[in-house]
């Protein structure tokens, strides 16, 4: 359950000079409104608990009337005739009573009420998971989003910086008569990409900080500062089956559709309940009287049986249209199942595709990091071209930027499998991300 940690996040502390992935999965949790609805709903399903819990008890009610006739009506109940106890007559006349009341049988009408309170607080509890760890997954692609795009800028700049360095040695080159103009212009044009790559980069890096700064609720500034760097503690993925037993359990939209169908059943049980008689205590306590003549106390107490003989059909439609839901609630348990494992199924095979691109672009970084060393060699001696040096730069700044964007593709992937299966809270992230 996430709900000990969203309380927790209430008075956490909060590190406002440097953010991340937990403070601003902590602080998204505590503030969007997402979670917060959610949260509400919970607690109105608790208190709907307490409401149909509330028959299972005797009901002890006080009352008190003053009334004004305009003829005399009698003071006292008539119990009896007597010359010398005559009864009495007054146009303004009180009661004040207290009354008692308890359903001793009901056939299962009260339990199946609560049992319906009680799997709708359930499902409550899994709508609440559902939406934090929805939220969670946002958070933590928006926190990615941003170190991936930071980190693709950082790789524009550098090439950038190479192609003018080279552009500054060409030009000296050509003021010496040792190079054409035509290698300055190429040069320029490929710096004019690159600015405009960069741009372009910038711009979706602002939108990127401020889709954070809005989900965690602090100023854009603090999304624009330095962000913590993360990597997957663990790269290993358990198989199939297991997941996918882990999502029949764990996950929340199984979840809600399993309470659901609990909430379902119950309401039929309700329903059949109504055709049944109801057998109930009643007792009261009464006192009549009037300020001048005092007030005399009686009391009653009895058994009363119930039972609406006709009611136009409502009863059997009533129990028609509840198992009508029943089954629906079934079916959309079944179908709850089938999408989670195609979900399992599906962000496995994102995990698994993410964690071969990462071991290639590893691969490939390496491998182009020593074609740029051999191209800078062969231009130091002369052997070589700038165009093959800066082209092996350009690929190693290129990997380096790609395996920056395949790792946070991994985390990112590994995170929606955690949603899927039902696993994503912040502890999983504390641990699994660092």
């Amino acid at each position: 359950m996430i709900v000990p940690f969203l309380v927790a996040t209430l008075f956490a502390p909060q590190d406002t000079m440097r953010l991340t992935l937990a403070d601003a999965v902590r602080r998204a949790l505590a503030s969007q409104p997402s979670v917060a609805a959610a949260r509400e709903n919970r607690a109105a399903a608790a208190a709907a608990v307490g409401e149909a819990r509330a028959p299972l008890f005797p009901r002890l009610t006080a009352g008190f009337a003053a009334t004004e006739y305009k003829i005399g009506n009698l003071v006292y109940p008539l119990s009896g005739l007597s010359v010398t106890n005559p009864p009495l007559f007054n146009t303004t006349l009180s009661q004040a009573s207290l009354s008692l009341g308890y359903m001793l049988f009901d056939f299962g009408g009260r339990t199946s009420q609560l049992r319906l309170a009680e799997a709708q607080e359930r499902r409550a509890d899994a709508v609440l998971d559902a939406a934090a760890a929805a939220l969670v997954s946002r958070v933590a692609n928006a926190y990615l989003r941003v170190l991936t795009l930071r980190g693709l800028l950082e790789a524009q700049d550098q090439e950038l910086g190479a192609l003018r360095s080279e552009a500054g040695r060409i030009a000296q080159l050509e003021a010496q008569g040792k190079a054409a103009h035509v290698e300055v212009l190429r040069l320029a044009a490929q710096a004019s990409r690159a600015r405009a790559d960069e741009v372009a980069a910038g711009a979706q890096l602002d939108v990127a900080e401020r889709d954070l700064a809005q989900l965690v609720e602090l100023p854009v500034e603090i999304a624009r500062a330095a962000l913590a760097p993360v990597q997957l503690a663990d790269t290993s993925v358990a198989d199939r089956a297991a997941l996918v037993a882990t999502a029949e359990s764990n996950s929340p939209d199984v979840a809600q559709a399993r309470r659901t169908a609990e909430a379902a059943a119950a309401g039929v049980g309700v329903a059949r309940a109504s055709l049944l008689p109801q057998l109930q205590l009643v007792a009261a306590y009464v006192e009549n009287g009037h300020s001048f003549t005092g007030y005399r106390p009686w009391w009653n107490a009895g058994l009363q049986l119930s039972y609406p003989i006709f009611t136009g059909g409502s009863r059997g439609s009533a129990i028609r249209r509840n198992e009508a839901g029943e089954h629906a609630a079934a079916e959309q348990l079944r179908a709850a199942r089938q999408a989670s494992e195609l979900s399992v199924n599906g962000a496995l095979a994102t995990v698994t595709a993410a964690r071969a691109t990462v071991e290639a672009l590893v691969t490939a970084v390496a491998q182009s990091a020593e074609v740029e060393r051999i191209r800078l060699l062969s231009l130091q001696v002369g052997s070589g071209t700038e165009t093959d040096y800066l082209d092996a730069e350009a690929t190693l700044l290129s990997n380096r930027a790609a395996l920056v964007q395949a790792r946070h593709a991994e985390i990112a992937a590994r995170i929606e499998l955690a949603r899927v299966t039902g696993v994503l809270t912040p502890d999983w992230l504390t641990r699994m991300v660092q």
